[in-house]
């Protein structure tokens, strides 16, 4: 190869890295500006006037990507209090705990939206540091309930090793890693609406005792890890011209030069 093709070469593989690197970057802000409207949006949902039992859809096929993410809901119900289950490793404000989340049986409906239940992930509790398989008393009133909180497309979910066993039992409390679908068609006898709630205050009447944490966390607009992406492509984009110009250019002038002198 002829030194006039090694620098073809050369240039050409610095062109194709520098331009795949700037398609990155502009992918990575396109990204920022996805999770921007995605803000956005919530942010509108939120202003909106909240849900009732009969707003919420009763397909079990709806995707629920489709759900108005963060809408405010009112619901009134009656929680199935042994069919409470804990998520397990689960923590808050630096705290190892628990999700707490209770079935809550719609009031009203009719015909294929009869008996419909919402999973309501009613807030955290600590983990007992003496007993750590212990799981704490949440009180819980059997009688008509009102619920406040925000429309969520499903319980959150942590990793896990393998398939948890389905429980042997038909009365809870349970402690759960994550509880999929599958779980509540055999917990419940019946498939929960899709979607979820994220309480966010004590629902009335107010239970006696200790009410769960509710701090739960705004969810992040997440652009700024996408913008610190895009200025690494771009940063590198950058770089590879500037080493290219300088080894293929700057730096054989040069040393032409201080041969010539």
């Amino acid at each position: 190869m002829t030194p006039l093709q090694r620098r073809l070469v050369v240039w050409l593989v610095a062109s194709l890295c520098t331009a795949l690197a700037a398609r990155l970057g502009f992918w990575q802000l396109s990204r920022a500006a996805e999770k921007r409207q995605a803000h956005e949006q919530m942010l509108a949902q939120r202003a909106q006037a909240p849900w009732r039992n009969e707003d919420w859809p009763c397909d079990p096929s709806l995707n629920p990507e489709r759900l108005p993410f963060y809408k405010p809901v009112v619901l009134q119900g009656h929680w199935l209090v042994d069919k409470t289950v804990f998520l397990d490793n689960r923590p808050m404000d630096g705290m190892s705990g628990f999700v707490v989340v209770t079935p809550l049986v719609l009031e009203g409906g009719a015909g294929a939206c009869r008996q419909r239940i919402v999973l309501v992930e009613r807030g955290w509790v600590p983990r007992d540091v003496r007993d750590r398989s212990a799981l704490p008393v949440v009180s819980t009133d059997n009688r008509a309930v009102t619920v406040r909180g925000l429309v969520t497309q499903g319980l959150s979910r942590t990793y896990q090793l393998g398939v948890e066993p389905l429980p042997a039992t038909p009365r809870g409390p349970l402690l759960r890693q994550n509880a999929d679908v599958a779980f509540w068609r055999h917990w419940l006898g019946q498939v929960p609406v899709v979607g979820a709630v994220l309480q966010v205050q004590a629902e009335t009447p107010a239970p006696q005792g200790d009410a769960p944490r509710r701090h739960w966390p705004e969810p992040g607009q997440g652009q700024d890890k996408h913008l610190a992406y895009a200025a690494q492509w771009f940063a590198m984009a950058a770089g590879i011209i500037g080493l290219t110009l300088w080894f293929q250019i700057i730096r054989p002038r040069r040393a032409s030069a201080h041969v010539s002198s």
